[in-house]
């Protein structure tokens, strides 16, 4: 059981874009500046609680970059605390890659950064119908909290 809960909580970590040397993987360990929402950056607390199949009508997406190709991106959620359909920070994972024509264009000097991020679920969606981006569904499900940044990004 303890090794499951290690195991959910560093794919947590992955889908947020976390590396494992950067916190303490241990079950509810405060990430700062890790989810990008409506043009605002908010803090999360990584949790081990996973969903094997979606809680029924209860997950908001995740955009996670972990795979995308460049470093620097961090997550993007299609909700945050305060809209009137966000579910509390149960995700719906779906994961981001760039084509090439988004790492011309995201990141066009080549150091493997991306060199603006995408700040709201609009913005990303609009570089994926530009070609920028390809969005896949992860099938895995997550709960962590979104919570105010306590600090300047």
């Amino acid at each position: 059981m303890k090794h499951s809960i290690h195991l959910i909580t560093m794919l947590a970590l992955l889908v947020l874009g976390i590396s494992a040397g950067t916190v303490n993987a241990a079950p509810a360990t405060r990430v700062e500046n890790a989810i990008w929402a409506h043009d605002h950056i908010y803090d999360t607390v990584v949790t081990d609680t996973s969903f094997s199949v979606p809680p029924s009508g209860s997950t908001d997406i995740i955009y996670s970059f972990m795979l995308s190709g460049l470093d620097g991106q961090r997550s993007v959620a299609e909700a945050a605390p305060g809209d009137p359909e966000f579910n509390g920070g149960r995700w719906d994972v779906h994961l981001v890659t760039f084509t090439p024509a988004g790492l011309a264009a995201h990141d066009p000097d080549g150091d493997g950064l991306v060199n603006f991020e995408l700040t709201n679920a609009e913005d990303l969606l609009l570089h994926e119908e530009l070609g920028h981006l390809v969005v896949n569904r992860a099938n895995f499900y997550f709960e962590c909290p979104m919570l105010p940044n306590r600090g300047i990004r």
